[in-house]
């Protein structure tokens, strides 16, 4: 009889290559036989720097996307990296014939056979999904229920499919989601390719919810497993599961360099306050840190600016999304193109450097200039009276979202009644 064929893959652009070593090796050590394929999301066509390991490099145009540099351009690095994630399993299950595939993301690290998953699938599930928790927590702490509902219920650094009709449909519904709204976009409901998942269980049979806690154990999930180094390797206690394999950690949110830091992204647990861990990432970090290899990781991404090298911001990003269908078969990165014109034109881009990454928490409200914004929200308060300064409310929280701009952010010749898309 013959075997299942079984595979893993992941998804980097150069810079995180170490990573996608690190966890090929560890897959493969736990399954061998099996091949594991690491997608290079960067404008490279060459896959010669990538070759030598044990993994199988695809470069980015190679998956079957209609338009490599509009999607490139309609998003930034981390929602490209996400988005082509259904694209590049139906590209491997179709050319390789696979009957069945785990995608892992880079940061997560195997330490034994993902048998609870493949056993899923063998039983009949089309998909496997992970939940970020499986106990409640409410202790005012980081990550929250809140933030979960924000991010989304499933962790899609992990998902396994099944090759069948039901996968497929999955995969073509969120490929169509991912590919036209896979923004990283809060106010309005999504995250990148993660939050769709949310509807899955719902709109298609078999998806199974593996509640497991020795699979994808993770910062957000830290309250209810802890984790113990056996003979046998590292076992996770939780009162969902009892005491199981740990199959795979997701190191999310680790500074490598940082031998004290356990993630970027809670301030729930630290490493001090979590011995049990602290083996597991002294030994990853090393892992991580030893897989290094300056000359591939220093390949540039290519979808960070025009070819003159202007950078490309997110407010660009965020209009040529909008305005797409009037700047049809062009290579929008062209410094020549159409869309470069506009961009110039309407200010959405200025200078060579990219903007450092900052998000509102980062404000202090007792800075003069967020203060004097505070200011004039107070004068429209008096002004407009309660009532329509609540509706005034609702039109910045709709107007703050970057692609809503395109209603004023557009060439004055185009119809009024049109806005390209």
């Amino acid at each position: 009889m013959m075997l299942p064929s079984r595979a893993a893959c992941t998804i980097v652009s150069p810079n995180y290559l170490a990573y996608a070593r690190t966890l090929a090796a560890s897959y493969l050590a736990q399954h061998p036989g099996q091949r594991f394929f690491v997608l290079i999301v960067a404008n490279l066509h060459d896959p010669s720097p990538f070759q030598g390991d044990a993994f199988t490099p695809v470069m980015l145009h190679e998956i079957g996307l209609r338009d490599v540099h509009a999607e490139a351009m309609k998003y930034g690095i981390l929602e490209l990296n996400t988005n082509v994630k259904p694209t590049f399993m139906k590209h491997l299950i179709e050319r390789y014939e696979l009957d069945a595939l785990a995608y892992i993301d880079p940061d997560i690290f195997c330490y034994t056979a993902l048998d609870p998953v493949f056993d899923a699938l063998a039983n009949g599930a089309s998909a496997v999904l992970t939940p970020h928790i499986t106990t409640p927590v409410f202790d005012g702490r980081s990550p929250s229920e809140q933030d979960l509902l924000f991010n989304g219920s499933y962790n899609l650094g992990f998902i396994a499919v099944r090759r069948c009709e039901e996968s497929w449909n999955l995969l073509t519904w969120w490929e169509e989601r991912c590919l036209e709204l896979g923004y990283s976009e809060g106010r309005t409901g999504l995250f990148v390719d993660q939050k769709w998942m949310n509807l899955a269980p719902s709109l298609f049979g078999g998806v199974c919810i593996l509640r497991d806690s020795g699979c994808n154990m993770a910062y957000w999930n830290l309250h209810e497993r802890t984790l113990a180094e056996t003979p046998e390797g590292y076992h996770v206690t939780s009162s969902v599961s009892g005491r199981v394999l740990l199959r795979f950690y997701h190191f999310s949110g680790i500074v490598v360099s940082d031998p004290e830091v356990l993630s970027k992204h809670t301030d729930r647990f630290t490493l001090a306050s979590r011995p049990d861990l602290h083996r597991l990432f002294a030994d990853y970090k090393a892992a991580v840190i030893a897989n290094k290899n300056g000359a591939a990781e220093s390949l540039p991404y290519g979808f960070d600016s025009f070819s003159d090298g202007t950078t490309v911001t997110l407010l660009a990003r965020r209009m040529y999304a909008k305005h797409q269908a009037r700047f049809p078969a062009e290579n929008p990165f062209d410094a020549k193109s159409k869309f470069a014109g506009f961009a110039r034109e309407q200010k959405l881009v200025q200078g060579t450097v990219a903007q450092a990454k900052s998000t509102w928490k980062e404000f202090n409200p007792h800075d003069r200039r967020v203060e004097a914004v505070h200011k004039l929200l107070k004068v429209a308060l008096r002004v407009l009276g309660p009532h329509k300064y609540e509706l005034f409310m609702r039109y910045l929280a709709y107007i703050t979202v970057l692609r809503n701009q395109s209603v004023f952010l557009r060439d004055p010749q185009w119809p009024a009644d049109e806005t390209g898309k």
